[in-house]
């Protein structure tokens, strides 16, 4: 049978890992800190190293990440040379579409380095479309000063 009583009052309680007041203490026969704990325990709360001093796995399984690396090598190293190649963008005259590229570059670096693996994907492909671009640009620049010095040239031989 079903208790119907409704409380009148509503007590609150603390809440988290730690000592009381506001915890939930360690269970009897050992907690966080003391011996391993028999199977059903409590345990410290998700995120926290073991007590032996062994990193947890990330959640959902799969090796932890590399120390000092990131998931994707690949991505990484193609960041890099399209940020290279971004400032190089500046020395073909498209100032504009040199410092957007670079920007972006490492703008996928950061992400990639957070573990944003699609935002640095992203991001990387606006950075060589842009870098493209200035080259192109660039090219069309440098073809355009030519044929108007040849056409001066030629306007000045004629005159």
């Amino acid at each position: 049978m079903m208790n119907q009583e409704v409380p009148s009052t509503v007590y609150a309680q603390g809440g988290g890992y730690g000592p009381p007041p506001g915890g939930y203490g360690p269970p009897p026969g050992g907690g966080y800190g003391q011996q391993p704990m028999a199977p059903g325990g409590y345990g410290p709360p998700p995120g926290a190293p073991m007590p032996g001093g062994a990193p947890m796995a990330p959640p959902g399984g799969g090796p932890p990440p590399a120390p000092g690396g990131s998931m994707n090598p690949e991505l990484e190293k193609s960041l890099k040379t399209w940020m290279i190649l971004g400032i190089l963008t500046f020395f073909c005259g498209c100032w504009c579409l040199a410092a957007v590229p670079a920007y972006l570059a490492y703008a996928g670096q950061k992400s990639l380095a957070a573990g944003n693996v699609a935002d640095a994907e992203s991001k990387l492909k606006i950075a060589k479309i842009c870098t493209i671009l200035g080259f192109v640009f660039g090219v069309l620049y440098v073809i355009g000063g030519i044929l108007y010095y040849v056409l001066v040239v030629m306007a000045a031989a004629t005159s």
